[in-house]
């Protein structure tokens, strides 16, 4: 039976007090057996106070931000007093001789040094730095993350993640996945389709968890050669991108089980958030990160369920914690329906950095376009792009004589599909240009964008 993310955090939460002798000197309550959400909210406190007063002390990125501010570590006395702080920005971490400036330990204390676009492959890469203790925190959280979809006791994971000389998230995840007693097996987002079902047979894998893109190219390759349902496989956890309705439904129905969604950032450790099975939304790991969310524009924090652009403060980071920084994820926070007390994020529907303003003003992005891409059955993924009002699509199909189906009937039925979008109802016809199977899969680990028509690789 699966348990619900605030059982994983408070059992977490239980571990950690009884080793942080710091915490034990101050609070009242010393029953750290049973932890109230009360107790748990003290503790994130603690944890924001010790993470400003480290970044303060040993960042010099942070300490410049804290002294134009002059605020001092002791200023902040409440959860809400993070306001108060100065936001990070993504471009603060891409500045060239920046990320050691957000350092708080030694070089040689770094345990995992993580280079990162966060999106597309061009411009400065981001650089963050884990400790050991870091990766510890997250080996702990990934299968805690994982015992919501599944049991324990039952659960065997196939990993579709970036898994670079066995030393990537997919590696991590499988060992906090096993050391907590479930099984685990790595297939890489640059597996095949038929070793992907290889695997599976040979593992009886009942969870596959990655990137979203990857098991729906595997599914849509594998669909009419093999009844995926009948692999056994309970839940398809996915992540790394937007989960439109016609690729949910579509997966639902062809492996008929469940399709549940993660949102994770490499920026706070992977691991951040997992599907609600009553909320509408996602609860996060809130004993290691606080989220808030501000008007894009004037970074003025927002009411509950005001939607807005998510910030995020990681608050027990060891190596480089980050504060308040700015995603560019659009979300809202809102009160749980589920009689549990952690808050709830919506699911992220959108980006800044992936949209696109037509010339009247109304701003498009790949969620928008992925209800009608998606509602084409032969589509596997896709690359646009905009010149002004007209849409140029990249599209990559299954193989179609496979499927029986003519170029001619995806180009007119997609073409269909875009013209129904309210942004398209008046502009030009779309552009399609057919890709064969597997074009666009050297692309799997961009975030979703809508670029201009320049940038198209010629």
């Amino acid at each position: 039976m699966s348990v619900h993310l605030q059982e994983g955090l408070f059992e977490l939460c239980a571990n950690r007090i009884k080793k942080d002798d710091e915490f034990q000197a101050i609070v009242s309550n010393k029953n750290f057996d049973e932890i109230t959400y009360d107790l748990f909210q003290e503790y994130k406190l603690f944890q924001l106070q010790r993470t400003v007063k480290h970044v303060y002390e040993n960042s010099k990125f942070y300490r410049n931000k804290l002294n134009e501010l002059s605020i001092k570590p002791e200023d902040i006395k409440s959860l809400e007093d993070i306001s108060k702080l100065q936001f990070t920005f993504p471009n603060d971490l891409r500045s060239e001789g920046q990320n050691f400036q957000f350092l708080c330990t030694s070089q040689r204390d770094v345990e995992k040094p993580v280079t990162f676009h966060s999106s597309g492959t061009t411009g400065i890469k981001k650089r963050i730095y884990f400790s050991k203790k870091d990766v510890q925190k997250i080996l702990d959280f990934l299968p805690r993350g994982m015992e919501t979809v599944e049991d324990r006791d039952k659960c065997c994971a196939q990993i579709f993640l970036p898994n670079g000389e066995g030393r990537g998230i997919a590696a991590m995840l499988a060992s906090g996945l096993m050391s907590f007693g479930m099984r685990a097996c790595i297939s890489d987002m640059s597996t095949s389709a038929e070793d992907a079902i290889k695997v599976c047979k040979e593992n009886k894998s009942n969870v596959w968890f990655g990137d979203a893109f990857t098991i729906y190219r595997v599914t849509k390759q594998m669909a009419k050669k093999i009844d995926l349902s009948s692999l056994g496989v309970k839940v398809l956890f996915l992540t790394m991108g937007n989960i439109s309705s016609p690729m949910k439904e579509y997966l639902e129905k062809t492996w008929n089980c469940r399709v549940s969604t993660h949102y994770g950032l490499t920026e706070m450790g992977w691991g951040l958030a997992v599907d609600c099975d009553i909320c509408d939304g996602y609860h996060y790991n809130e004993l290691d990160v606080i989220a808030e969310v501000v008007d894009p524009e004037t970074g003025e924090l927002l009411p509950e369920g005001e939607i807005g652009e998510l910030v995020l403060t990681s608050i027990a980071r060891d190596a480089m914690p980050l504060i308040r920084f700015r995603t560019g994820d659009i979300s809202a926070l809102e009160k749980p329906e589920c009689g549990y007390d952690l808050e709830v994020m919506k699911h992220i529907v959108s980006r800044l950095e992936g949209s696109y303003q037509l010339p009247g003003g109304t701003k498009i992005n790949p969620p928008i376009l992925e209800e009608a891409i998606f509602n084409v059955e032969e589509i596997v993924d896709y690359q646009a792009f905009m010149k002004e009002d007209r849409l140029y699509l990249k599209v990559e199909t299954v193989d179609l004589d496979e499927w029986g189906v003519d170029e001619v009937k995806v180009k007119e039925q997609l073409i269909e599909e875009i013209l129904q979008l309210e942004a398209f109802k008046n502009s030009h016809e779309p552009s399609i240009e057919l890709l064969e199977p597997n074009s666009l899969k050297p692309f799997v680990y961009e975030k979703k964008r809508i670029l201009h028509f320049e940038k198209i690789e010629r």
